[in-house]
């Protein structure tokens, strides 16, 4: 059973509510358009790269209201919300410098490999990974820019997984929070350690460590951790792991929701490995893809009862599958090598890039 017939059983669950509390709790939806982007390494990287392209080409960037990211989304996203103020808008909304501002440095940087380099740098006594992840992040994309440069609009909030709480930490540029521990005002962290810890895949890439000494960390309500060391310092692994989609922050604010997903689904295998730590990926691998499709059955189910406007789209997807007139080329089998992509942060050749 796929997700868009669970989608259409549990359509009577939305329905049955749709004029009484908002499903997910939302105290007060926006008119708005939200932006959600998944995680994928650089796969996901180029894939929302590719479908930004897409949405300023029909000058719908100025519309964006909210943009939300995880992991290589963050990637994208971040550089996004720093170029923003840079891009010039003709008369139809189109950015008309947005490949020279915003797309060749992120296909340029797709083409460096960073995270073996991490690795072997976070094998040296005194040193992590993460370090060199940021530094990585900060010299090809970010240049000593904290979160106090992003744009102001659209609002960019770049999620991480608090490994402390269990709980999501959310960045942006008017607050960084988690409900647990309690909330900072107009944080000036840098954003290339945001983003690394937005994609700080497990276990080789995190934890990434941010330094809350010198923020003010005010209490919240429901704030039980309010306390050191949780205020003290955020010890964070990447966002996909408490929501891969990149929902959580826009489906509670948004009527309109875009969800572009890179996510790569777990391919069948006929003869699982009975070794310890293959079963142990293996199952961790499904327990996510498990979680992700539970997300997007809820997504589909509100927009088939009505209460959330739902556009999606995935990288895994014939462009035959949206019925959509003027949509590029793309066959079941270019989609499916596509998806098949690693999720790594290293070289992408330009034929991959193509894909």
């Amino acid at each position: 059973m796929n997700d868009l017939t669970v989608a259409q059983d549990i359509q009577s669950l939305f329905a049955a509510h749709s004029a009484e509390v908002d499903f997910l709790q939302a105290r007060k939806l926006d008119d708005t358009i939200g932006l959600c982007l998944s995680g994928g390494g650089y796969r996901a990287m180029i894939y929302h790269t590719g479908a930004l392209i897409r949405l300023n080409e029909l000058g719908f960037l100025p519309r964006l209201g909210e943009v939300a990211s995880v992991s290589g989304g963050s990637i994208t996203a971040g550089l996004l919300a720093l170029r923003w103020p840079d891009l010039h808008f003709d008369e139809n909304n189109r950015a008309v410098n947005f490949d020279e501002v915003f797309v060749l440095p992120l296909l340029r940087f797709s083409g460096k490999g960073i995270d073996i380099k991490a690795a072997l740098y976070g094998l040296l006594p005194g040193y992590t990974a993460a370090d060199s992840i940021v530094r990585a992040y900060d010299r090809h994309l970010f240049h000593g820019a904290c979160l106090q440069d992003i744009t102001d609009c659209p609002r960019f909030t770049f999620m991480a997984t608090n490994l402390q709480t269990g709980s999501g930490w959310r960045f942006g540029k008017s607050y960084a929070a988690d409900y647990r521990v309690g909330m900072i005002s107009r944080p000036v962290i840098p954003l290339a350690r945001v983003v690394a810890a937005s994609s700080a895949f497990p276990p080789i890439l995190s934890p990434v460590h941010i330094d809350l000494s010198g923020e003010s960390v005010q209490p919240t309500a429901g704030a039980d951790l309010h306390r050191e060391p949780f205020t003290m310092t955020a010890v964070l692994a990447d966002g996909g792991i408490y929501d891969n989609l990149g929902l959580e922050r826009v489906w509670k604010r948004c009527r309109t929701i875009l969800v572009s997903n890179a996510g790569r689904t777990i391919p069948e295998v006929g003869r699982p490995t009975g070794r310890w730590i293959g079963q142990m990926f293996r199952t961790l691998s499904l327990i996510q893809q498990q979680a992700e499709h539970s997300r997007r059955r809820i997504l589909f189910g509100m927009a088939n009862g009505g209460q959330r406007q739902v556009a999606y789209w995935s990288i895994d997807a014939a462009s035959a599958h949206y019925a959509v007139p003027d949509a590029l080329p793309l066959s079941t089998e270019e989609a499916a090598a596509a998806a098949a992509l690693r999720t790594r942060l290293n070289p992408f050749s330009p034929d991959e890039r193509r894909l």
